[in-house]
């Protein structure tokens, strides 16, 4: 049984130098959140030991931990080779197959990980994110209560569970999983982040941002928190704890495009547009590829009047965006004002598309319908406008959060 390890560490004596040394080294670097350096070592030694498992599988970790999942594949399938029965790296391959899409490989692969090794923790947590992904909701439940099974205390796996909950309406049921979560790690920032978005869906405001402020203190790099915790400070009256709160990130050295994107929408909302383009413009200067910080500038450019710049900026943002349906809908108020309206309504319906539930551009659509002389469409659209509101309405009045 000792012999392959054995021989892998002859091999790697034979090569001169301290190779275990420099694979430890590489280890500790991408636990450390470095693994480009990683990398640089494990792609020496792989050409060095180009059959040694213990090196190409911690090559594959430091690879799908700079996001390099194709390369990452192909690593792991080369410790698969050199050591067919390592369950650890065929789980890994099934997990990077995930990632890349290729969702039948995947549930292949870890499948049969599941039938050498049905103890295994993480394998029920990718097959249920793979099933969420493709619609199945029963079945990635089931699979997340298998390793909950598996790994009871394991918060990461409940404050992943309770996310997925809560998006398929399970509020409640998300609530009581975090709140056992958050006993087994009081100070997890993962648990407080995800508990605090649960709250404010419950209408428990205040909680919800108190968790949240707790969440930053336990993890302030969380640039998603540090902005959600903004809007949220923002939507319920405390816009200059928020602003504060943005501005105090910046003067911190944090460049990001999002700070500068939130900081925009604020500076509107108060009536300074001169500061929120000098924000918007910003947020561009450092992520040319930001959908929401053209968006962002396309509606500062509106308010400025300024339409046909404004759709430029729509437009490259739906380009980045294809997904996006709130790009669509304003670029449709655009046009509409310029008077083509048959282009505006196909604008407006691209929008409903990806969100069918936006009142606004219902209501848009029914307009221009009743414009163009069609009243009995018009008449559905305003039908399904009233129907929206009515809900977001009840919906508030019930103490559910009114935005989702």
């Amino acid at each position: 049984m000792l012999l392959g390890p054995i021989l892998s560490v002859l091999l790697i004596l034979a090569c001169g130098g301290d190779p275990l040394g420099r694979l430890q080294e590489a280890r500790r670097l991408r636990e450390a959140g470095k693994p480009e350096e990683a990398i640089r070592i494990l792609s020496d030694l792989s050409g060095r030991l180009p059959k040694d498992y213990d090196v190409h599988y911690e090559l594959a970790r430091a690879l799908n931990r700079a996001g390099r999942h194709s390369d990452a594949l192909t690593a792991i399938s080369t410790a698969i080779e050199a050591r067919p029965s390592a369950i650890e790296a065929r789980a890994m391959r099934g997990e990077i197959l995930g990632i890349l899409e290729r969702d039948d490989e995947a549930f292949s692969e870890l499948r049969g990980v599941v039938a050498a090794d049905p103890g295994r923790a993480g394998v029920h947590r990718v097959m249920a994110i793979l099933h969420a992904r493709a619609g199945r909701m029963q079945q990635a439940a089931n699979q997340f209560e298998k390793e909950i099974a598996v790994t009871p205390d394991d918060t990461d796996t409940l404050a992943e569970y309770s996310t997925f909950l809560m998006q398929t309406g399970k509020v409640a049921e998300a609530a009581t999983i975090l709140e056992r979560a958050q006993g087994i790690a009081p100070d997890s920032a993962r648990v407080l982040k995800v508990l605090a978005e649960v709250r404010i869906k419950q209408g428990r405001h205040r909680e919800g941002l108190e968790l949240q402020a707790r969440a930053l203190a336990a993890d302030p790099t969380d640039t998603d928190l540090l902005v959600a915790h903004a809007d949220a400070l923002g939507a319920y009256g405390r816009a200059e704890e928020a602003r504060a709160l943005l501005q105090g990130a910046l003067d911190r050295g944090v460049r990001d495009a999002r700070l500068h994107v939130a900081l925009s929408k604020e500076s509107l909302d108060r009536l300074e547009t001169e500061v929120a383009l000098a924000h918007a413009d910003q947020a561009i200067a450092i992520d040319p590829a930001s959908a929401a910080a053209h968006a962002q500038r396309g509606k500062v450019l509106l308010r400025l009047g300024k339409p046909e710049e404004a759709l430029a900026d729509y437009q490259e943002a739906s380009r980045i965006d294809p997904t996006d349906p709130y790009a669509y809908f304003y670029m449709g108020s655009v046009v509409e004002k310029q008077g083509d309206l048959e282009k505006a309504l196909l604008l407006y319906r691209q929008s409903l598309k990806l969100d069918p539930y936006n009142p606004k551009a219902h209501y848009a659509s029914g307009m221009v319908l009743m414009r163009l002389g069609r009243g009995e469409e018009a008449r559905e659209a305003l039908a399904r406008h009233a129907e929206i509101m009515q809900k977001l309405r009840d919906r508030k009045s019930s103490g559910v959060a009114f935005a989702d």
